[in-house]
């Protein structure tokens, strides 16, 4: 009997796993021994299928007393090892114990069993098994051959055992048998894929005689390594000195078309195999196929499936995996409808695809079935499809039932303790969410950004930032993801000094700066009321989306130039670059807040005869608010009933808010009538009317809204400003006096109204919307958020520096007309961020020109 073993593991049945450069022609043939040759009527072992089969012949052989002659052994422990299971290797092993304590020569042998154990535990994936027999038969004094040498090699290889296969390489040199052909491309496979490409090559170069093997093993260590170019490079390189390659060989370089993303190369190589007259298989198919969606060429990719007579499940998933990657999930979804009708029984790897694409699609029961598949089916036990119903449950809003399956898990790993994280994020439960990842046992970098993350969108923007430096403390390296959340946390909180730093860490640690983090930076300098560093770093963007162009507008717009936030506009529609329906809002934002009328509807008109963008209720709401800042109240009111949508209560909320600026009270009672029967639910919208009521001295009405609110259970957001001191963020609140520093800042306040009242200041008392009297009214003015915040500004930092304030409302008119005088006769610039923009505070002027 012939003993054929191969020198590297067979293809995989998997688009994503490696393939090892094999050839139906290309196998080494391992010859028993000849003294061991048996004509014996056992020797129907050959015609054995299973390990069953083998184990009656075994009895019979025992029964029969042939069991303990040499031949017998080697015959059964070369078969139980050619079985390759757990059970037969156990028995293999059993039987070579029988072997070796025989009285029986077996020296002509013995180095052909430890061949085959060697082999049967590396193709079963006990690598570790299979290197420790190579161990023993050294000990032993048992010498290799070069038959042991691809064998132990390959297990290294499974194992990605570097370090011992350089100890059979030196060996395999020692003993004279590294110019064997077999043993030089094993070595060659070995270094490929442990990363040591260099090795590779100098062992290949080294060769006397190369085969395809040779070859193919080089070019999957380049692809491993992902030097793609230089894989498909050495393949032209094979192909002309004349080796015709396999099918490995083209598999393996398709696969190195597709990682580059090369269409073009993949259609030369395409030419190739059209022209040499080899055969294409299954499994070419689906690298072409894999290879044109990785590349964009959907269409291809699919006429090539469509065209296809034996589509096999490995095609149909490559295809599923693909139209997962692109975003186009119902189409994995049909894909799978068909597959289902043909036959092909799904495995774990359509399930994923399946699972992902329901999730995605937010189809709640089509997942559920999935999941009643998976448990049919015992998939369920793999981390990957676990942590995908992990995934879907928390997308369609089922934490509960994610939380079982994480529970049910037998193996939790990191990937399935972000799933559950990232869930509980997902779904706004930052406190769950946190819980988690205390618990964690294990967090990489992932866990720290949904963390973070999770916290900046909860508005938790300093809780954020406190995370991030701890995780600095344990030495984690952030990436650019991490640095976004930070810097919309910078931006959000108006902390200027933070932001500069933010910067300069970035920079530091040279961290990727893709357009996604140059748009965050922009807009983080924005909203820290420094414009002009905004500005340079938008400049000096190499690659611009649409999103940074929109945060460039929004830069120059916060500070009222609603004529640079056209310019912008025009020279981005010049550059190419398609604007989409949140650029119009950040322009007709800038031009509301610069009173450029005209233009702002000129834009609105344009968004629709040009762009073909339908505007939403967003649109809409900024016109209004456009007209009515100027002062255009019946246009605004005309334009409102022209609508062709519903006014929404943000619609008369915003016309109402200029209707109390341009103190029209007849206007204001009409729209507070339809705010009121718009339902609301929004605090602003009835504080707003509230205070309309108050300003016009419907003390009545004022009390008619609160109680409603109270009904509803509304709280009046309290006015609050923020100031950052040498990296500190301290807050103020209408009225509080809980500051360590309370006496000074009362102190510098009461020096401060005696300086500007010379100035000519007098507190407008029609800003205090409360029914008291005019003592008590001038109190609660005096101690307006941002007032304290520019008093403790003004002794905390030094002569020169600019005082930065956030508020987190808007700035009533006696607190602009404060700031604009304290700037003057301090000599400082202040400038204050309030909710709807930048306040720049020079020399007694503010940049708004008091159009706000």
């Amino acid at each position: 009997m012939a003993f054929t073993s191969v020198v590297f593991s067979p293809p995989p049945t998997t688009p994503s796993a490696k393939l090892a450069p094999i050839s139906k022609t290309q196998f080494q043939n391992q010859p028993e021994p000849i003294s061991q040759k048996l004509n014996y009527s056992s020797g129907s072992l050959k015609s054995c299928k299973n390990l069953h089969e083998i184990k009656q012949l075994h009895s019979q052989f025992t029964k029969n007393g042939a069991i303990g002659g040499a031949a017998v052994l080697t015959k059964l422990i070369v078969k139980y090892s050619e079985m390759g299971s757990a059970e037969s290797l156990e028995y293999a092993r059993k039987a070579f114990t029988i072997f070796r304590n025989s009285r029986e020569d077996c020296s002509g042998s013995i180095t052909y069993l430890y061949n085959s154990l060697i082999r049967g535990n590396s193709v079963a994936g006990d690598s570790r098994e299979a290197i420790s027999l190579y161990v023993k038969m050294l000990i032993d004094g048992v010498e290799p051959d070069n038959y042991t040498f691809p064998f132990v090699l390959s297990a290294c290889t499974k194992r990605l055992s570097l370090f011992e296969g350089l100890q059979v390489h030196a060996s395999a040199v020692k003993m004279g048998y590294h110019e064997d052909v077999f043993v030089s491309n094993s070595l060659v496979y070995c270094y490929g894929e442990c990363g040591e490409t260099d090795s590779a090559r100098k062992v290949f170069d080294g060769m006397s005689e190369r085969n395809v093997v040779s070859w193919t093993s080089l070019i999957c260590g380049y692809a491993t390594k992902d030097w793609h170019q230089e894989a498909v490079s050495l393949f032209f390189e094979m192909v002309a000195e004349g080796i015709e390659p396999n099918e490995v060989t083209m598999t393996s370089v398709i696969s190195s078309c597709a990682k580059s993303g090369d269409v073009d190369l993949g259609e030369r190589i395409l030419d190739y195999l059209t022209g040499s007259g080899l055969t294409s298989n299954a499994v070419m198919v689906n690298a072409l196929v894999d290879m044109y969606m990785k590349c964009g060429a959907a269409d291809k990719a699919i006429q090539l499936f469509d065209e296809c007579v034996d589509r096999n499940l490995v095609l149909y998933n490559t295809v599923m995996s693909n139209y997962v990657k692109l975003g186009k999930v119902k189409e994995s979804l049909d894909t799978f409808r068909e597959m289902l009708d043909l036959g092909p029984k799904p495995d774990r790897v359509t399930m994923l695809s399946v699972i992902t694409s329901s999730a995605e699609l937010g189809d709640y029961s089509f997942g559920m079935q999935c999941h009643a598949y998976v448990l049919r089916n015992g998939l369920e036990n793999w981390d990957n499809i676990s942590n995908s119903l992990i995934d879907m449950y928390a997308k369609s809003n089922r934490q509960e039932l994610a939380c079982r399956v994480f529970d049910q898990m037998p193996n939790k790993t990191t990937v399935s303790w972000n799933s559950l994280l990232a869930g509980f994020a997902r779904n706004g439960e930052v406190e769950s969410a946190r819980r988690v990842f205390d618990e964690m046992p294990e967090r990489n970098l992932v866990s720290w950004n949904t963390i973070i993350a999770a916290l900046v969108h909860e508005s938790l923007f300093k809780e954020a930032i406190e995370l991030f430096h701890s995780m600095q403390k344990e030495g984690l390296i952030p990436d650019e993801a991490t640095m976004v959340s930070i810097a919309s946390a910078c931006g959000y909180l108006g902390a200027l000094d933070l932001a500069k730093w933010t910067y300069n860490y970035i920079k530091k640690h040279n961290i990727n700066r893709n357009v996604r983090l140059d748009t965050s930076l922009v807009d983080m300098f924005a909203r820290c009321g420094s414009p002009k560093i905004a500005m340079e770093i938008f400049d000096s963007m190499k690659e611009k989306d649409v999103s940074a162009w929109t945060a460039a507008i929004g830069a120059v717009a916060m500070e009222g130039n609603g004529k640079r936030a056209l310019e912008l506009f025009e020279e981005m529609v010049m550059l190419g670059v398609h604007p989409d329906a949140v650029v119009f809002s950040g322009l007709l934002f800038a031009c509301s807040h610069s009173g450029l009328v005209k233009q702002g509807m000129d834009i609105f008109e344009t968004m629709k005869e040009c762009y073909n963008i339908t505007p939403s209720i967003v649109h809409y709401g900024c016109v209004v608010d456009l007209l009515g800042r100027a002062g255009f109240l019946n246009e605004a009111l005309d334009f409102i009933n022209s609508m062709p949508v519903e006014p929404t209560g943000e619609i008369w909320s915003s016309f109402l808010s200029a209707c109390r600026t341009h103190k029209n009270e007849k206007m204001a009672s009409f729209a507070g009538e339809k705010l009121t029967k718009s339902n609301n639910e929004k605090t602003g919208a009835h504080v707003l009317l509230s205070n309309i009521y108050a300003s016009f001295g419907k003390w009545d009405d004022v009390a008619n809204v609160r109680m409603r609110m109270r009904e509803k259970g509304m709280k009046k957001v309290p006015g609050s400003s923020s100031i950052e001191i040498d990296g500190v963020v301290h807050e103020f609140t209408c009225g509080s006096e809980s500051h360590p520093l309370n006496g000074i800042i009362a102190s510098m306040l009461d020096e401060i109204n005696g300086r500007i009242r010379d100035e000519g200041y007098f507190r407008d008392l029609t800003n205090v919307l409360m029914d008291v009297d005019e003592g008590e009214k001038e109190f609660l003015l005096s101690r307006h958020s941002e007032k304290v915040a520019i008093a403790f500004g003004l002794v905390s930092s030094g002569r020169g520096v600019a005082v930065r304030v956030v508020k987190n409302l808007r700035m009533c008119l006696d607190c602009h007309t404060f700031a604009k005088i304290v700037s003057k006769v301090y000599d400082r610039e202040i400038v204050v961020r309030d909710n709807k923009r930048f306040h720049f505070f020079r020399r007694g002027e503010c940049s708004c020109g008091d159009y706000w």
